[in-house]
């Protein structure tokens, strides 16, 4: 019994620390850097030499439903709630710079992300419409932009 208890304990609290690991890893600005199922899902030369592009940049914008951007020009406050529902069930999460620069939000990790073993669709969702400041990996190419986000911080108005 009293081992039982203990075997609990244990289990409680390596619970605890992983959880712990995982908000820092999401919370840290010093994590925006290519993780290592990112970098070992780099298997050619040609995908090492891409991920060398990216850069560990802080973008400063609103959360937006990009389809609902794209299509109508839905932003704001008044979007938040239709926004929400389209990220939660799918839809890509953008960021909209002032300078009306459209950012793709990814989480970052690679193989978690292939997986679907992270989620970080209710985090935006409920910061749907307000601005933010988001810390992760930037690739940019003429077809458009990612940030593959370590860090998200709702900006106080």
């Amino acid at each position: 019994m009293k081992t039982t208890r203990y075997l609990w304990i244990f289990v409680v609290v390596c619970a605890g620390l992983l959880v712990a690991q995982a908000v820092k890893e999401f919370g840290s600005m010093d994590s925006a850097k290519w993780s290592a199922t990112t970098n070992e899902a780099a298997a050619t030369q040609e995908n090492k030499d891409w991920l060398a592009k990216g850069k560990a940049e802080t973008i400063q914008g609103e959360v937006v439903d990009v389809s609902c951007y794209l299509q109508l020009g839905k932003t704001g406050p008044k979007h938040a709630d239709c926004g929400a529902k389209c990220v939660r069930n799918g839809q890509p999460i953008g960021i909209l710079t002032s300078s009306k620069e459209l950012y793709l939000v990814m989480p970052e990790e690679h193989h978690p992300r292939r997986d679907g073993q992270t989620n970080i669709r209710d985090a935006f969702a409920s910061a749907m419409g307000q601005q933010v400041k988001v810390t992760g990996m930037v690739q940019q190419t003429p077809q458009g932009r990612a940030v593959f986000v370590s860090n998200m911080e709702v900006q106080k108005s």
